[in-house]
């Protein structure tokens, strides 16, 4: 009996079925299967009620799965105590990162992997952790706005707002906007959100602007590689245009004008059993990250 099988039982228990729990982990699902089934044959019970729609736990999944977790906690725990001893903590840490966010969040995690060699970093772009974090098997993800699922465990790393900004191109092609009202003269890109919402109301902390333009995308990259090209003005949170604000590749528009601001969330779901690996990340984030808020 190996801990990772046990591992896997609880992740399949979590997930609800074999094949997410394969998902989850880039298995096979007939490696997962085939594992579950070699555990119940060593515990010499039967964990789960197959059938051709669900899984379910038996009386003795039931009861064995919540004692387990006890005991993966603790055998984490003294794991975790080795590595402190050795000070080579070595694993692997899934992600969940924000999409265009690698810009600005890529030099912090070659920062760590410098200082921690031997973690492994297995980074994945989210826009729903309520989801993502179980279906892909994350140890934790990071997210911004509104906090959707309080069954998480939520550390906010910091607030950023949005900021109006064009190429020195574009400026120089169509002039500079000097109040809002000449904004709306010009071409602007706009966002389009996962619910089809079009994002050409852009809230200020003083009233909102009603723009138009003739390029509008649901990827945050074109909509930045547009801004960027000369193809309008957009509004978007620094950010998500690192070095392109870095390197004066965009210019800001208005800066007089302040945007509303969004906090950005470290998010995981539960505490028990938490990796050492995981949790050098978590906090070397959550001390690096906050110094991103100087870009707004």
């Amino acid at each position: 009996m190996r801990i990772e099988d046990l591992k896997l039982f609880t992740i399949v228990v979590k997930l609800g079925s074999f094949t997410a729990a394969a998902t989850a982990l880039d298995l096979p699902r007939a490696n997962v299967s085939r594992r579950i089934g070699e555990l119940e044959k060593s515990l010499n019970a039967q964990l789960f009620f197959r059938t051709t729609r669900q899984l379910r736990l038996t009386q003795h999944g039931e009861a064995y799965y919540h004692e387990l977790l006890t005991v993966l906690e603790g055998f984490e725990q003294a794991k975790n105590k080795l590595h402190d001893i050795d000070d080579k903590p070595v694993g692997k840490v899934k992600v969940g990162f924000l999409p265009e966010s690698d810009e600005a969040l890529q030099p912090i995690l070659a920062r760590f992997q410098e200082q921690y060699p031997d973690i492994e970093l297995d980074l994945r772009f989210t826009n729903n952790y309520v989801t993502d974090i179980y279906s892909q098997g994350l140890d934790f993800a990071i997210h911004g706005g509104r906090i959707l699922d309080s069954g998480f465990i939520a550390r906010r790393l910091l607030s950023l707002g949005r900021c109006m900004y064009a190429s020195p191109e574009y400026i120089e092609k169509n002039g500079m906007p000097k109040t809002l009202d000449e904004l709306r003269e010009h071409q602007c890109i706009c966002y389009r959100w996962p619910d089809g919402t079009l994002d050409d109301c852009w809230d200020l902390l003083t009233e909102t602007i009603k723009v138009s333009g003739r390029f509008s995308s649901n990827h945050m990259g074109f909509v930045r590689r547009a801004i960027i090209g000369g193809q309008g003005i957009g509004f978007l949170p620094p950010l998500f245009a690192f070095n392109a604000i870095e390197s004066e590749g965009l210019v800001r528009i208005l800066p007089q004008y302040q945007s509303k601001t969004e906090d950005v969330w470290l998010i995981y779901p539960d505490r028990r059993g938490i990796s050492l690996p995981t949790r050098l990340l978590i906090d070397f984030l959550v001390k690096e990250v906050p110094k991103l808020a100087t870009l707004s």
